[in-house]
C-alpha cells in the first residue's frame, strides 16, 4: 500500500482508480485478468497512472499508442521488443505482421522462461484505432492470455470512448477515469504553486482563474500551461508596487481583461502577448508559419515528411524500440532518393498522417475533434491538398516544400532534417 500513497501524493485526486488496477494486477505473484478496460475523458490520468504504477510494482509491461500503428508490423514488432528485451535478436528471426506470428513469439518467450518471474503487461492507449487494423484485432487481444497460456499475461486497454461503442460480447474489469472537478482541479494545481508566494495567495488566484476557464476546458494539461502563463500577468501589479497582494478587487480588476482575452487562445498553445507579436511580423510566408498554432505546425510537419518519405522508411525513422536485425545490402539508394524528389510530393493517408504526427511529438496530445479540425484548416490555407471526395479513408498531398517547413519546424525547436532521407 506505500506504492499507493507514493502515486497518490504524484497523481492527486484518483485513489479509487489507483485501488481497483493495483487489486487486479496484484503484487507480482497472483494471477492476473485478462484484459482491463479503463477509460475517460482527455488529461484525467488514464495513461500516465496505468504506465507508473507497472513501473513501481516491477511489471514486464510494453506501451503501443494504436493511433501510430497504421500497419500490424508497427503495432506487434515494438511490443515485441519492448516485452523480450535483449533476447528480442535471437527469438524474432522474421518479421512479425500477424496476430498469430505474434502469439507464437510470445509463446517462444514464455517457453524460455523470460515472462516467468513477473507479471507480463501490454498496455494498448487509444484502443479503439485497432479497429482500423481489423474488426478482429480487440477481441484477439482481449483473448491473448488464452491463446498463449501465459497466466501473468494482461493486456490494458486505454480509450476516451465508452467500450460499449465498440466492444461487444467481452468479459474485461471496466475502470473508468471521470473529468475532474473544480475542487479536483484546485487540488491539483495547487502543487504548482511558486516558492516566493504563499498558498493562500496562489489559491485565491487559482479561484479567480477558475471561474473563467472551467466552462471552457477541463483539460488538465491545459488548465496547467493557462494558469502559469496568466500567473505571471497576475503578479505584475505585485511586483510594480501599484497594487498590494493582500488586494484581491483590485487584482482582479487588472488581470480580468487579460483573462477573457485568453479565452481565445485555449488549446492554441499561446498567450495573448505572443499573438500581438505574431500579428506585426511583416511577409506573408513567416506570418503564416508563426500564426499557425502549436499543433498544426506538427502537422504540416508530418505531412511534409508524410509526402517526402517513402512509407517503408517509417518504421526506421520513427520506432523507438526495433529489434535488432542482420544488416541488409542496399543498393543505389541515393540514386532512389534523388529520383523521389524530382517526382515531387507522394499522397498519405490520413492513418499515416496521425501516426507520423504522434511520433514526432514530444509531449503526449489526445486525439480530439479540435485537433483534427485542424488538419481542415491547413488544406483551407491550402498548405495541404486533399485529393479525392472519399471520407472514410481521405488522401492529402503536403503543398509547400522544404525552405517553409524548415522555418515553421525553426518556431518549434524541430530538427526536420533528421527525419528526412537523404
Amino acid at each position: 500500500m506505500d506504492i499507493l500513497k507514493f502515486i497518490d501524493k504524484t497523481w492527486p485526486c484518483r485513489e479509487k482508480q489507483l485501488k481497483e488496477i493495483y487489486n487486479l494486477l496484484g503484487d507480482g505473484t497472483e494471477n492476473v485478468p485478462s484484459s482491463i478496460f479503463v477509460y475517460g475523458q482527455s488529461a484525467t490520468g488514464k495513461s500516465s497512472i496505468v504506465t507508473h504504477l507497472l513501473s513501481l510494482i516491477g511489471a514486464r509491461y510494453a506501451i503501443a499508442n494504436c493511433i501510430e500503428c497504421y500497419s500490424p508490423r508497427l503495432l506487434f514488432e515494438p511490443l515485441l521488443a519492448e516485452l523480450i528485451g535483449d533476447a528480442g535478436s535471437e527469438i524474432l528471426e522474421e518479421r512479425c505482421d500477424s496476430f498469430m506470428m505474434f502469439v507464437n513469439y510470445l509463446k517462444i518467450a514464455a517457453h524460455k522462461d523470460i515472462f516467468e518471474e513477473n507479471h507480463c503487461v501490454i498496455v494498448l492507449d487509444e484502443c479503439e484505432h485497432l479497429m482500423e487494423l481489423g474488426e478482429h484485432y480487440l477481441i484477439a487481444f482481449s483473448r491473448l492470455q488464452e491463446l498463449t497460456a501465459i497466466k501473468n499475461l494482461c493486456v490494458i486497454f486505454i480509450s476516451q470512448l465508452l467500450p460499449e461503442k465498440f466492444i461487444y460480447d467481452l468479459s474485461y474489469f471496466n475502470i473508468p477515469f471521470p473529468q475532474y472537478n473544480k475542487d479536483e482541479l484546485l487540488e491539483i494545481l495547487m502543487l504548482d504553486c511558486p516558492k516566493e508566494y504563499s498558498t493562500q495567495f496562489y489559491k485565491t488566484y487559482l479561484n479567480l482563474f477558475l471561474s473563467v476557464f472551467l466552462r471552457a476546458t477541463r483539460d488538465l494539461n491545459e488548465m496547467r500551461y493557462l494558469s502559469e502563463i496568466n500567473f505571471k500577468k497576475y503578479c505584475e501589479p505585485i511586483e510594480d508596487g501599484s497594487v498590494k497582494e493582500d488586494d484581491v478587487s483590485a487584482l482582479w480588476k487588472k488581470i480580468s481583461p487579460h483573462l477573457k482575452a485568453s479565452l481565445y487562445n485555449v488549446y492554441l498553445g499561446t498567450n495573448v502577448s505572443e499573438t500581438r507579436y505574431f500579428s506585426n511580423v511583416s511577409g506573408s510566408k513567416n506570418l503564416i508559419s508563426l500564426d499557425l498554432p502549436y499543433y498544426t505546425k506538427y502537422f504540416l510537419i508530418a505531412a511534409f515528411l508524410a509526402s517526402y518519405n517513402a512509407p517503408r522508411e517509417d518504421k526506421r525513422l520513427f520506432v523507438k524500440h526495433q529489434v535488432k536485425k542482420k544488416k541488409r545490402l542496399v543498393q543505389n539508394k541515393k540514386k532512389e532518393n534523388t529520383a523521389n524528389d524530382l517526382l515531387g510530393p507522394k499522397t498519405f493517408t490520413l492513418d499515416r498522417l496521425l501516426a507520423i504526427f504522434y511520433a514526432i511529438m514530444e509531449e503526449k496530445a489526445n486525439l480530439t475533434a479540435n485537433l483534427t479540425a485542424q488538419i481542415s484548416t491547413l488544406v483551407e490555407l491550402r498548405l495541404l491538398t486533399k485529393l479525392g471526395d472519399t471520407l472514410d479513408k481521405p488522401k492529402y498531398k503536403c503543398a509547400v516544400g522544404f525552405e517553409f517547413v524548415e522555418s515553421v519546424s525553426k518556431t518549434l525547436g524541430f530538427n526536420v532534417r533528421k527525419y528526412m532521407i537523404r
